[in-house]
């Protein structure tokens, strides 16, 4: 099991499945953060620009650095874009050679495997 998954409404979280308060007087993104980063809760995932990351109508959770998760405990294979930090998904082509990531928002493809072995 892992961290509660909570969602902002007017400098609040609320559990995002039962909808039950957490906590308020939270109304900046960096006092969320904060107090996500001392509780075991999870904020939805946001671009360099602060646009949520949605999946099929669900806010997207990063847990562990890498692993990423819907509402309903779903993993899923997404990849953080490197230009606008947006949703990477993987194109749907079979290519043998690489691991095409295409972002929803910029448009950029990249591959994660080269990406690593460049830095």
């Amino acid at each position: 099991m892992g961290p509660t998954k909570v969602i902002s409404k007017a400098g609040a979280l609320y559990e995002v499945k039962t909808d039950k308060l957490v906590q308020d007087g939270l109304p900046t993104r960096t006092e969320q953060e904060t107090y996500a980063a001392q509780h075991y809760i999870a904020l939805p995932v946001i671009d360099k620009a602060g646009k949520q990351w949605v999946l099929e109508g669900q806010p997207v959770f990063c847990l562990h650095g890498t692993q990423y998760e819907t509402v309903d405990d779903q993993k899923v294979h997404l990849a953080r874009c490197p230009d606008c930090g947006g949703m990477g998904i993987r194109d749907d082509e079979p290519l043998v050679e690489s691991d095409c990531i295409r972002c929803v928002q910029c448009g950029h493809e990249f591959d994660t495997r080269l990406e690593m072995m460049e830095t």
